[in-house]
């Protein structure tokens, strides 16, 4: 005789949950990455995220203070989150800017009249 067990639908998904989990290798969480990184991690970050740049310009762009950057002793530091807000604000979109092009040319042709 088979036994009939009665459940909701929210026991059954923990019962099916909890065996599940008992087959699978136990993972340890993951640690969060440090948001302060070197250059070579920057340029890496960079790299990954679809802005692929080299270390002679991230010099340009951090000493003309264009890149948000600290410095530890005589080492350049980088915020990981920084690093790819200022990619993302550097990026724009060709339409954008041709359409700005053309209300700045409209512009200075008002002005020499």
């Amino acid at each position: 005789m088979t036994n009939l067990i009665l459940t909701t639908p929210e026991e059954l998904k923990a019962i099916v949950g909890e065996a599940i989990a008992s087959y699978l290798p136990k993972q340890s969480p993951k640690e969060p990455l440090p948001d302060t990184v070197t250059l070579s991690t920057a340029l890496e970050i960079l790299t990954e995220n679809g802005y692929p740049t080299s270390r002679a310009k991230i010099y340009k762009l951090t000493s003309s203070g264009d890149m948000p950057h600290r410095k530890y002793g005589h080492k350049l530091v980088f915020s990981r989150k920084e690093v790819l807000e200022w990619a993302q604000s550097q990026t724009y979109d060709k339409k954008d800017a041709f359409s700005e092009t053309v209300i700045n040319l409209a512009r200075s042709a008002k002005r020499k009249r």
